[in-house]
C-alpha cells in the first residue's frame, strides 16, 4: 500500500528580474538565466508561496488529487501513487480493501483469507465468540471459520 505523506508550506523569495548580468571589463555583459522553480502540476513558474511534496514544488492551488481534482491542503493526509497525489478517499476507493462483513473500507490492519479481507473487530472466534485482534494466533477451519489457536 502507498505511504501517507504530509505537505509543507514554504515561502519562496523571488526577485522581479529572473536574470542577472555577468560581465567582465573586457567583454560585453551577458544575461544568465537564474534557476527558477516550476510547479510540478502546471509547469508554470512559482512566485510566492508553494507546497513541497513528492520531491517537487507546487502552487498551493495546483496540488490536488489526480483522480477527483480536490485540492489537497497543507497538513492534509494524502497517498502517493505513481508519483502523483491521491486524496485519502480516492485511494481507498481505487485501491482499498472492503471488509467482507461490514462492507466498509479497511484502514489500518486487515485480516485476509483467500480473496476476502476483514476488519479484525468484525470477525469473532467461532468457538469462544470473542472478537479477534491483530496479535491473536488463529486457525481457519472449514475454509471459513476463524478460531483462536487456544480454543482448538
Amino acid at each position: 500500500m502507498a505511504d501517507m505523506q504530509e505537505l509543507e508550506v514554504e515561502e519562496l523569495e523571488v526577485d522581479e528580474d529572473f536574470s542577472c548580468e555577468v560581465g567582465d571589463s573586457d567583454e560585453e555583459a551577458t544575461a544568465v538565466e537564474s534557476e527558477v522553480d516550476m510547479c510540478g502540476m502546471c509547469d508554470a513558474i512559482i512566485e510566492g508561496q508553494y507546497l513541497t511534496a513528492l520531491d517537487n514544488k507546487f502552487h498551493p492551488d495546483c496540488f490536488c488529487c489526480v483522480n477527483c481534482k480536490q485540492k489537497i491542503a497543507p497538513g492534509q493526509d494524502f497517498f502517493e501513487r505513481n508519483d502523483k497525489p491521491l486524496c485519502v478517499d480516492c485511494h481507498y476507493l481505487l485501491y482499498g480493501y472492503k471488509c467482507k462483513v461490514c462492507d466498509q473500507f479497511i484502514k489500518g490492519q486487515r485480516l485476509c483469507w483467500g480473496d476476502d479481507a476483514f476488519h479484525f473487530q468484525c470477525v469473532k472466534c467461532t468457538s469462544c465468540e470473542k472478537t479477534l485482534c491483530e496479535t491473536d494466533d488463529l486457525k481457519v477451519v472449514n475454509k471459513k471459520d476463524f478460531i483462536h489457536v487456544a480454543c482448538c
